[in-house]
This record gives structure tokens, C-alpha cells and sequence, in this order.
């Protein structure tokens, strides 16, 4: 009899808890439109991922009911289908929906096998939010099906009725026509009373709905066959979706949302507790009321602690600005409010605003509807200033006029004034971040080296960083540091501990670090007897995007950017010895991004800094191209190793500051012999046969000036002979010793003797133009063009050296050069070949020409 007692108890309490959760079991809705799926159909075996594919997935909406009906059936495939789809879960907030299942059955060989047992659904309480401090009251029914195999058929459907009353009955929802796994028969249908004038608007080539009557509503259908998984890449923007979908809404304009808004955030007036703490910010502030703002604004931030209890209607509706005062937390939309009702006690202008964190600017490419938003914001005016504040932002510092906003883009302001639109928020005190590295290196591979970081972090920065810090302790931050450049320069140790130095006026925060470096050098793997040190910009390193991976080549994904992002790093470097470097530095600016490279050496010490802006959240796909070229430059400067050998004699051994080189010199003899034979030889040249020369014409006007350029060629080309340092031996050491982008130096000492030859030919040949054109030879013309050809040549083919070896960006200022003498080309060729004064002044002959004519 006890056992009989103890078994009822059991199902009433089963049955009790079944109703709590608002869970039933019943037959299928009277309401649902005719569709007859093809149930023979299959999917491409290559795209099942999961052991299954879904067969059916039928969604029906009733817009009058407030229900949605679904029915799948699974197939199962493989062994792994078994594992990954026997499960059967639904999500609902039972404080205003009720779930109704229908069927839940097992095919198998032609038989039908009834699995729906309510007893053994359990209710799980379904909070993935938690971790935000976000409780949503959220259930899951769940139901764990026993003996489920390989090739078996899992049907079931439910019936989901009720909708949030904080909405008022109206329509908004969004129809995906995409899954996570293939769906071979998909079938979208939503009823609506004739009267309700429901928009649509497609997204990423999505079929608007077709649309007939159906008993007297209105049925708007999408039945769709082969539903393949999008491939949205992981590297693109939150608010980029290749997914189709079509929105539905009732709402015709963003006024109906701000109405709404304005509705659910009027709260009552304040009560006692609220008062006192108005009247508390007043006494705080005196007659200032930006301090009154800045007081009110921090109280809210970090004394009202973060945490969203968003059941029903709440999902929305703030609570009452005295009870969030009392229990000291709220969730975005609770804070805003009461920061609202705080400022508006003072007389300052303040109001609710509604955000996207995800699709930003892009809120306004939508239908208008409340589920457009997922954050709250508030935007105060205080005489002719502005001010954007996110409540749920913990210790912001600095004065007003340097405060700053994450990066929202747009927000829909909950102010009844007319507008119906959404206002552009300014991203203004963007802040940076200031890393310099410091390295003294030890002579010798077992010596201890030492590294130095002072990080300097502005605005928004430091705000982030007194957060982090705030909320981890120094211990484990002075860990996370430590692992950090152990994986850069292996053992390391703390030479002192982490020191923070926190300025609130000015906001700024600075953290201080100090290691001890066990082995800085390490073997060269590749050459025995050489050290090598790894240099990495990792903080510069990571903040650059990475490129997709993706094998598609054809997709228009574009590629995210940190915004705003302002860095400028330092790497200094006190070496053992004094060191030389192959690198240049280089410039690269866009629309996107601003990236910079300076290396300088001075003796023993070596500095790499870098800089690095975006200006955009994203880089669009028609620019990727170009930044994977830039990318790679950047790679090359970012991350390097420098070498050294210490057991080489030579290799500690540092020439002199202004000792010869004996051996360019009788290199640079010959080549100046070699030349001057060849312009000889090309004196004697002439335009043969002669003609009867009379005389002559003076020198005049343009021939001035050619004449300058003639005459002050040489000088300028012997002043770069004698300042470019060919015959200076430690340079040509150091050219031997460079390490970084150009691994052989071999190419760098061939530059180096291309531009020595170049400059003595040109200045040979310039002493051969002034004889020509002092003896008005009837050769100077083309002498003078092929001179100026020659010089755009070698400008040409050196700067495209030049950018090849260092991978270096071509700039504005890398042109001057090429563009001087394509003028000097354009201006002057044409005169000298085709002018009449020219063709009568320079007629004269070798004069041995000369000679054999007059019969000398």
C-alpha cells in the first residue's frame, strides 16, 4: 500500500512540476496551413558534419495566437548521428510561454515507435548568459531518447504559445532560411490577420514569402528545398552575414520605437531613498553641474553593480530606479534609467538611447523593431556639450571632456521630440597606448640579460586597464605578464615586481615591468658559433588582423579591425657591440589603417619603433588584397631575429669612423678610367657628312639654362660621390654584418657598388656634356637626351631595388626623384631635337672631321 502511495506521490509531483513549467501534452494546432513535404528526398552526403540531417524542418507562425509550431525529423546516418541527434531540446521563458508537445516518435523499418512520455522530460534551467551576470529565467525542456540507431527517423513536434506583453501584441520577428546542419524539405509560414500591414525586407538574396488568404487570413509561405549550411568566416565584423533572412515588422517607423520606449522608461517619482542620494550629488557637486554629471555618472558605474534580472516583461522594461538603488544592481537598461532620473533631477537633459553592440551603423539598414537592440546607453546634453554614456562601463576617469564610448556607431535616442531616426554617436578621445621594451644584452651566450616595459595607457586604454586590474589581482596579472615574453625570449624571472602608477585626472595608467632574462642569446641552428636573439612586436602583432584561411577565395567577407586602436611601441636594444641594420624605414597609410617602421642604430644601441592606427572598424573585401600585401611587409619588420658571433675576431673588431676602404678605391680607379675611355671615344663622334658652316649661333635664352644644368651636374654629382661613403670601410662593414629583411648581404653590398659605378659614369659623362656644349659639338643634342634618359633609368631601377630588399611601401616622397627627371625629360628633350635655335648652334664637328674636309 506504501509502495501504491509512494508511486502516486511521485506522478503528482511529476505532474505538478510538469505544470509549473507551463509544459502539456496535446494534439496537434487546429490552426496550422496544408504543406505535404517530399520525404524521399536526400541531401549531398558531403555535407553531413553531424551523423544526421534534418529531413523536415516545418515553422509555422500565428501572429494572433502569439504560437509557433514546429515539426522535424531527423535521419540519422552514421554511428556519430547517434550521439549528436538523439537528444531533444526546446528553449522557452515559461513566464509567459507554454510549451505543447505533440509527437515525439522513432521510425525504424516501417514500424513507429511512440517515445512521448511527459515523466521523462526534464526542465533545466537554461542561464548561458550567467557569465554576463544576465538571468533571463530562461528553461529548457529536455528529453534523452533511449535505443536510437543507425538509420532511424526521429519526429517530433511542439507548439510554442504566448508572446512577450511588454510588446503589446505587435509583429517583429526574422526568418533564417539557414541551419547548422543540411535540411532537405524547410517550410517558413506566418498568419496574420488581414489588418495587420506587416512589412518585409530581404537579406542576402532571401526569397520574400509568397502570399495568398487562407480562412480568412492572410498566409505568407517560403517552402525551400536543400538548406545547406552557410560558411560565414570567423575574421569578419559582427555585423557581416553572408546567412540569408528576412525581416517582418509591423512598425512603420523608429518614432513607433521611440514611443514604445519612451512608455516602458517613464518610471514614477523618485522615492525617499532616491531623493536622499540626488540630494547627496547636489551637496557633492555645489552649483556645478558637470561635476553633478561626473559624480552622478560614476556613482551609477561603480557603485551599482552590474547583474540583469530580465524575466518577462523585464527582458525589456528597466525596474523602478528605487529599487535599483536599494539592491545596487541593475542590468544596462536599469542603470540608464537610473543615471537618467539622477541627471534630470539636476535639470540636465538625459535620455534613454537603444544600441546594437553587433550591427552598429548598420541598425539603420532594418525595418524598424524593438528586437533591432541589445544595449542601452544614455546621451545627456549640458549647454553646447554632448555626452554619450554607457552606464554598465566600470572606473572611467579623467574630466568629462575627455570621456569616451565604446564604439557604437548609431543609437536610437528615447526622446518624443519628432525624430525618426536613428544619431550618429562620434567616436572622439580615442587614447592610445605607449609600449617601450628596453633590452641591455649581455657579451656572452651565458651571461643574464635584462628587459625593462613601462606601458602607458590613455583614455579609453587606461579605463580597460584599471578594469582588469581591478578585477584580477597583481599576482596573477604579474603572471599573465611573465608567461607572456616567456613565450617570446624562454626563461625569464621577475627582477622586481609589477607596479602600476594610476593617474585619475589625467587618465592615464602605467604599468611597470622588470625581468631578468636567463639566456637572451641563443645557437644559431643554421651556422655554428652565432647567437641570435628573437625581437617580436607581440602586443603590435596581435592587434593586427589575421587574414582568412578560408580556401574560397571569391568571398566577400571584409576583415575586422580593432576600433578605435592607436599603438605606438618601442623596442630598444643595448647590444654587446656596435650593430648595423639592412632595414629602411617605411610608411603605410589608407582609409583603414596607419602603420609606420623606424629602425635607428646609433653604435651599440638599436631601436625599433613602430606605430599602428585604424580608422575603421573593418577593411572591406575589394582592399584585401592590398592589405595582404601590406601585411606581409609588416610581418617582415614585426618579427625578426638578429645574429651575432662573438668567438669572431673580426666580428668584435669595429673599424675606425672614417677609415679607407683599399679596396672600392682602385675598384672606383678603374671604373672612372673604363668610362672616361669610353667618353673620349664618343667625343670623336660626329654627324657626318659635314655641311658648310658659315658660323654658329650665340648662346641664348633656354640655351641659358640648359647651360646651367650642364655646368652644375657634375658638382652636385661629385658632392654625392664624397657623401654616400663608397670608399668608407666601416660602412662597408657594417653593409657585411646587417641582419633582418634582407638575409643575404650580398645583394646589399652589390646595391651598394651599382650606386658607386652609377655616379661615376654620370659624372664622367657630365664632364663629356660641358666639352660638348662649349665647342657647340653637332653631338651635344642627343648626348644631352640619352644623359637625362639614363638618369630616369637609374632612378627607376634603384628604387625598385631598393623597395624589393626591404620590402618597403612606395610613397610620395620615394617618387620625387622619378618625377624630376621625367620633367627634366619632358621639358627638355623636345626643345633640344626639334628646336631650330638648337639645329643652329650646336653644328660643329670633331675637329678631326674637320680637318680631312678643309684638307688639312
Amino acid at each position: 500500500m506504501r509502495f501504491i502511495l509512494l508511486i502516486i506521490s511521485l506522478f503528482v509531483l511529476q505532474t505538478d512540476l510538469v505544470a509549473q513549467h507551463n509544459f502539456t501534452v496535446s494534439p496537434s494546432p487546429d490552426w496550422l496551413a496544408p504543406y505535404k513535404p517530399d520525404l524521399g528526398k536526400t541531401p549531398d552526403a558531403s555535407e553531413i558534419s553531424n551523423g544526421y540531417f534534418l529531413l523536415l524542418l516545418e515553422e509555422q507562425h500565428h501572429a494572433e495566437k502569439g504560437a509557433v509550431y514546429r515539426h522535424v525529423i531527423r535521419q540519422i546516418v552514421s554511428e556519430a548521428g547517434i550521439q549528436n541527434g538523439a537528444e531533444i531540446s526546446v528553449d522557452y521563458d515559461p513566464t509567459y510561454e507554454k510549451l505543447r508537445f505533440h509527437q515525439l516518435l522513432i521510425r525504424r523499418n516501417g514500424e513507429v515507435i511512440n517515445k512521448l512520455d511527459p515523466s521523462r522530460f526534464r526542465f533545466l534551467q537554461k542561464e548561458d548568459e550567467l557569465s554576463r551576470f544576465i538571468y533571463s529565467g530562461t528553461f529548457t525542456a529536455y528529453y534523452i531518447l533511449e535505443d536510437v540507431r543507425k538509420g532511424d527517423q526521429i519526429e517530433y513536434g511542439y507548439t510554442l504559445e504566448g508572446v512577450n506583453p511588454i510588446f503589446e501584441h505587435k509583429y517583429a520577428n526574422t526568418f533564417y532560411f539557414t541551419s547548422h546542419d543540411p535540411i532537405v524539405n524547410y517550410y517558413k509560414a506566418l498568419i496574420a490577420a488581414p489588418a495587420r500591414d506587416i512589412r518585409f525586407k530581404p537579406f542576402n538574396n532571401a526569397r520574400l514569402p509568397a502570399r495568398s488568404s487562407w480562412k480568412g487570413m492572410q498566409l505568407y509561405e517560403w517552402k525551400i528545398a536543400d538548406v545547406m549550411p552557410t560558411d560565414d568566416d570567423d575574421n569578419a565584423p559582427d555585423w557581416y552575414t553572408t546567412m540569408p533572412f528576412v525581416q517582418a515588422s509591423e512598425y512603420k517607423s523608429w518614432s513607433e520605437i521611440i514611443n514604445w520606449g519612451a512608455k516602458i522608461n517613464t518610471p514614477p517619482a523618485p522615492g525617499i531613498r532616491l531623493q536622499t542620494r540626488i540630494a547627496e550629488l547636489k551637496k557633492q557637486s555645489g552649483d556645478n553641474k558637470a561635476l553633478y554629471l561626473q559624480n552622478a555618472m560614476r556613482f551609477v558605474q561603480d557603485d551599482i553593480r552590474y547583474m540583469g534580472i530580465e524575466m518577462g516583461e523585464y527582458s525589456h522594461r528597466p525596474n523602478n530606479p528605487d529599487k535599483i538603488l536599494e539592491q545596487r544592481f541593475g542590468d544596462c537598461k536599469d542603470k540608464s534609467l537610473l543615471l537618467t532620473t539622477l541627471l534630470q533631477a539636476d535639470g540636465i537633459k538625459a535620455s534613454m538611447a537603444y544600441t546594437n553592440t553587433y550591427l552598429k551603423a548598420r541598425v539603420s539598414d532594418y525595418l524598424p523593431s524593438p528586437f533591432m537592440f541589445n544595449h542601452v546607453i544614455v546621451y545627456a546634453q549640458l549647454g553646447d556639450s554632448a555626452y554619450w554614456i554607457d552606464p554598465t562601463i566600470s572606473y572611467q576617469r579623467g574630466p568629462m571632456s575627455l570621456h569616451t564610448v565604446p564604439d557604437f556607431q548609431e543609437a536610437l535616442i528615447i526622446k518624443t521630440d519628432g525624430s525618426d531616426k536613428l544619431t550618429a554617436i562620434p567616436q572622439i578621445n580615442k587614447g592610445t597606448q605607449v609600449i617601450k621594451e628596453h633590452f641591455r644584452l649581455p657579451d656572452d651566450k651565458g651571461k643574464k640579460g635584462l628587459l625593462s616595459i613601462q606601458s602607458v595607457y590613455t583614455l579609453r586604454f587606461a579605463d580597460q586597464q584599471r578594469d582588469v586590474f581591478a578585477n584580477n589581482s597583481i599576482k596573477d596579472q604579474q603572471k599573465s605578464y611573465l608567461d607572456y615574453y616567456k613565450n617570446i625570449y624562454g626563461e625569464l624571472h621577475n627582477d622586481s615586481a609589477l607596479k602600476t602608477i594610476d593617474d585619475p585626472i589625467k587618465n592615464r595608467f602605467t604599468v611597470i615591468e622588470h625581468y631578468e632574462l636567463d639566456e637572451p642569446w641563443k645557437n644559431d641552428t643554421e651556422e655554428p658559433g652565432r647567437l641570435g636573439i628573437p625581437v617580436t612586436a607581440g602586443i603590435l602583432q596581435e592587434a593586427l588582423p589575421k587574414n582568412s584561411k578560408k580556401k574560397n577565395t571569391k568571398s566577400q567577407a571584409p576583415l575586422a579591425l580593432r576600433y578605435p586602436y592607436s599603438l605606438d611601441y618601442t623596442i630598444d636594444m643595448d647590444m654587446p657591440i656596435e650593430w648595423s641594420l639592412s632595414d629602411e624605414p617605411f610608411k603605410i597609410t589608407n582609409d583603414y589603417y596607419a602603420f609606420s617602421f623606424t629602425p635607428v642604430v646609433n653604435g651599440e644601441h638599436v631601436s625599433f619603433h613602430y606605430t599602428f592606427e585604424t580608422f575603421k572598424d573593418h577593411i572591406p573585401a575589394s582592399y584585401l588584397a592590398q592589405y595582404a600585401s601590406d601585411r606581409s611587409k609588416m610581418d617582415d619588420v614585426i618579427s625578426f631575429s638578429l645574429f651575432w658571433s662573438p668567438d669572431d675576431p673580426a666580428e668584435m673588431a669595429t673599424p675606425a669612423d672614417h677609415s679607407m676602404n683599399w679596396v672600392t678605391l682602385p675598384l672606383a680607379l678603374f671604373f672612372l678610367a673604363f668610362f672616361a675611355r669610353l667618353a673620349w671615344k664618343y667625343n670623336q663622334y660626329t654627324i657626318y657628312p659635314l655641311q658648310d658652316i658659315q658660323g654658329t649661333a650665340q648662346l641664348s635664352g633656354f640655351m641659358f639654362i640648359i647651360g646651367f644644368f650642364v655646368f652644375i651636374t657634375p658638382l652636385v654629382t661629385l658632392q654625392s660621390i664624397f657623401s654616400s661613403d663608397f670608399f668608407n670601410y666601416k660602412v662597408w662593414y657594417q653593409l657585411s654584418r646587417s641582419t633582418h629583411t634582407v638575409n643575404n648581404t650580398s645583394f646589399l653590398e652589390f646595391l651598394f657598388i651599382f650606386r658607386m659605378v652609377a655616379a661615376l659614369f654620370f659624372f664622367v659623362y657630365s664632364i663629356l656634356l660641358i666639352a660638348l656644349y662649349i665647342n657647340r659639338r653637332d653631338t651635344f643634342p642627343n648626348a644631352m637626351v640619352y644623359f637625362m634618359l639614363a638618369g630616369l633609368l637609374f632612378q627607376v631601377l634603384d628604387a625598385g631595388i631598393s623597395h624589393y630588399l626591404y620590402k618597403k611601401s612606395w610613397e610620395i616622397t620615394d617618387l620625387g626623384g622619378i618625377v624630376f627627371r621625367f620633367a627634366e625629360g619632358l621639358v627638355f628633350t623636345p626643345y633640344l631635337l626639334q628646336s631650330s635655335q638648337v639645329k643652329e648652334t650646336f653644328i660643329m664637328p670633331h675637329r678631326s672631321v674637320a680637318g680631312k674636309e678643309k684638307g688639312y
